[in-house]
Parts: structure tokens; C-alpha cells; sequence
């Protein structure tokens, strides 16, 4: 039996090296080495196939563009602008998720460009998350400085800003709050990146009482309560949520300028609870830098933040033509466009926000009349009279408005693939 041991302890041990050698023939990852990247006149030549109708196609070029990226980076970048806008998509995902280290300049860029549709400006925002926040703060810092720089620019600068917790770029964001007319929505800009960058930081108190400082309306609570409040919106419990959000309510109160920074959060929960609180606000403050951070959101944040900041631009009130003038500037082109739709569609002459307001006054001064004098007084049925002509036509105006909002926006935001 002792002799039979060696030969048995040989067969298996033969038995296993022919069982790895067919499990490596019917491996394709070990069958052969990784192959090398492609040269650039047949990555060149894929490119046009990016765009595509064909799966097959569009499959097979994106994979060939994947292996060839961190090689020529650049040159793909050169490329972009020429491309279709499937393949401009394609391409621009493909190289924000290489490790190249010019990913970052090229979401900054793409972030920075008013030409960019919601796609590609999703596309970028997600390429961000994972850079480095000293390198994203640099090239923001650069682009700053820059002499002739758009406003556009400055103001998505600033948005960037509040995405990076950490003090230097807190401080950033303050010298450009300082050299900026009070009022300005550049001034806004750079103020609520300061709030959003606070919010966030572990060990940002100096700048929440600054803060607390500038604005009377400001929570009056320590920056670290307001901070434990937004932890438990992220409870397991649905009891313990609801009462988060009811703390919340009560800390943040009527400040709207903390409510619109907890919509930009990169958390869903705080976003949700930013956007319905937003939602239920009736002639709200800062009524033109709220309709410029949803139109934002709804370019660049994800589905679900995205839809609910629609219906908040919803419930707001279309900006006049004098408001027009000031929002155009720092927003996108394809916003622009989309918005100027559904006020053209609306008609410029229509008011909601008179009609809502007269809604209002007039049931104010209804019901106390009516419990009063009841309901077969003249003065209540003429004025019950009015306010039903009224209310037909809010009603019209409030589904011309929110309509436009769906038919322009709707679509796009529900056509950007989350990847």
C-alpha cells in the first residue's frame, strides 16, 4: 500500500495540471495578453462608428476607443467638437472615466461651455467625483484668474467650488463673494458655494458664523446640530427619518439660501428634502437665484433630483423679461432656449404671479365674509363670482406653464442614460 502512495500522490497531481490548462484555453482573459492600444489612424477611423445606429457597431468602436484613450488623450479631445452628438456622448464618457490626468481639465471644460446639452454635463459632473479635490481646486483657481472670463464661467466656477469641503476653497469662493455687487447672482453663486462647501466640512464653524453674521435669517444654531440633523435623514427607520426632516423644517426655518445649497448636495436624501421643502414655498425669496439653481439641477443632476427640481421651477413663477436679461448670462444655451419655449408659449403678457397672488386675496377675503354673512349675501356671490373667473384662469396659465416645463424638459432629463 506504502508503494501505491507516490503514484497516486503523481496522477493527481497530473490530473490537476491538465485540468488548469483547459480551464486556461476556455478563459479569454488568460488565453492571450492585453492587447496593446490601437494606432491612431484605426482609432481615428472608428470614430465615426461611435454615432452609430447599429449595436453592433457603436459596441465594437466604443471598445476599440476604450483601449487607445489614455494613448491619445489629447488628440481624442481635439476630436470632440467634430463629432455627431451620440458620439460626442460616447467619446466624452469614455474619457472621463480613463485615469488620465487631463480627465479633470476636460470635465471642467465641458462644465464651462454653454454649448454642453444636459448629457455631456452629467457625463462631466460624474467624471469629477473621483478627482482629486487639490488638482480640481488648482485648475479652478486658474481659471478664475483669467482676465476676460464669462460670467457663465465664473458661475459654474463656483458651483465646482461648493462641491470641494475643504477650507481653501471656502476661502476662494468668499474673494469672489467680496468682489461682487450684493444682490448679483454671481454674488449668490459665490455665497452659496461657500454654504454647500460649509455644510459639508467636518470643522467649518468659523465660516457658519460668518455666515451667520452676514445673513439675520441664518439658522442660530451651532454648524454641528445642523449637521447631525442632516445625518439622520439617513436613517434606516422611516419614523426616524420623519422626524429628522421635522427638526430640519424647524432649524433651517425660512432661510432659503440653506435650503437651496441642501438641494445641490451630492446626498439624495438631503436634495429631496431640500427640493419639497423649496416646493412648498409660496413667493419665496431670491425667486431668480432659485429658478437658476433648479435649471441647473435639471441640466446636470440625476433623474430623480432632477425631476423634482422641475416641478419646484413649476411652482415658482415665470421670470419677466427684465429677469430674462439677467438669467440668460448664467445659464446654458439649450436652457435658454428652452425656457424662452415655454415663456413664448405662455405668452408674454401672461402674469402668474399676479394671478396667484389675487387667488390668494380673494379667498383671504372670502371665507371670513362668508362665515359672516353666508352664502346668499350679494356680496359674497359677486365676490365668489370673481374668484371662480380668476381660479379658470389660473388654472390655464398654471397648465400652459407647467406643460412647457414637461414638453421641453421632461424628455431630456429622462433620456440621459445613468451610467
Amino acid at each position: 500500500m506504502n508503494k501505491l502512495r507516490p503514484t497516486i500522490v503523481l496522477l493527481v497531481v497530473v490530473a490537476l495540471a491538465v485540468l488548469g490548462s483547459v480551464l486556461a484555453q476556455d478563459d479569454p482573459v488568460s488565453e492571450q495578453p492585453a492587447a496593446s492600444a490601437p494606432d491612431w489612424e484605426r482609432l481615428q477611423a472608428a470614430l465615426p462608428y461611435l454615432s452609430s445606429r447599429v449595436p453592433e457597431h457603436r459596441l465594437q468602436a466604443e471598445r476599440l476607443v476604450e483601449r487607445g484613450a489614455v494613448v491619445h488623450f489629447d488628440r481624442l479631445v481635439l476630436e470632440l467638437p467634430a463629432q455627431p452628438r451620440r458620439g460626442r456622448e460616447v467619446l466624452l464618457r469614455v474619457l472621463t472615466h480613463t485615469g488620465h490626468e487631463g480627465r479633470a481639465q476636460l470635465c471642467l471644460d465641458t462644465l464651462c461651455n454653454r454649448e454642453s446639452r444636459r448629457a455631456e454635463r452629467t457625463i462631466a459632473s460624474r467624471g469629477l467625483k473621483d478627482v482629486d479635490s487639490d488638482r480640481l481646486l488648482a485648475l479652478i483657481e486658474k481659471r478664475l484668474s483669467e482676465p476676460e472670463l464669462e460670467l457663465f464661467q465664473r458661475v459654474e466656477c463656483c458651483n465646482l467650488l461648493g462641491t470641494l469641503s475643504s477650507a481653501r476653497g471656502q476661502g476662494v469662493a468668499e474673494q469672489v463673494l467680496a468682489g461682487e455687487e450684493p444682490g448679483s447672482l454671481l454674488a449668490f453663486a459665490a455665497e452659496d458655494a461657500v454654504l454647500r462647501s460649509t455644510i459639508a466640512s467636518p470643522f467649518a464653524q468659523p465660516a457658519w458664523s460668518r455666515y451667520q453674521s452676514r445673513r439675520p435669517e441664518a439658522p442660530r444654531v451651532q454648524l454641528r446640530l445642523l449637521q447631525d440633523a442632516l445625518d439622520d435623514l439617513a436613517l434606516p427607520r422611516a419614523v426616524d427619518r420623519a422626524a429628522a426632516e421635522l427638526q430640519l423644517a424647524e432649524l433651517i426655518g425660512k432661510d432659503v439660501r440653506v435650503l437651496l445649497a441642501l438641494a445641490r448636495s451630492p446626498w439624495p436624501e438631503r436634495a429631496t428634502f431640500a427640493l419639497n421643502q423649496l416646493k412648498r414655498m409660496k413667493g419665496m425669496e431670491l425667486a431668480l437665484a432659485a429658478q437658476a439653481v433648479m435649471l441647473d439641477l435639471v441640466m446636470t443632476g440625476e433623474q430623480t433630483v432632477a425631476l423634482l427640481a422641475m416641478d419646484v421651477a413649476i411652482a415658482g413663477a415665470p421670470p419677466s423679461d427684465s429677469d430674462m436679461e439677467k438669467l440668460r448670462p448664467v445659464i446654458s444655451v439649450d436652457s435658454e432656449a428652452r425656457l424662452e419655449a415655454i415663456l413664448e408659449g405662455m405668452g408674454r403678457s401672461t402674469d402668474l404671479s399676479e394671478l396667484r397672488a389675487r387667488s390668494r386675496a380673494l379667498e383671504a377675503r372670502l371665507r371670513p365674509l362668508l362665515q359672516r354673512r353666508g352664502p346668499a349675501d350679494s356680496e359674497v356671490r359677486s365676490m365668489f363670482d370673481e374668484l371662480q373667473i380668476v381660479q379658470v384662469q389660473l388654472a390655464q396659465v398654471e397648465a400652459l406653464w407647467a406643460g412647457g416645463w414637461r414638453r421641453e424638459f421632461e424628455a431630456e432629463i429622462l433620456g440621459t442614460r445613468q451610467e
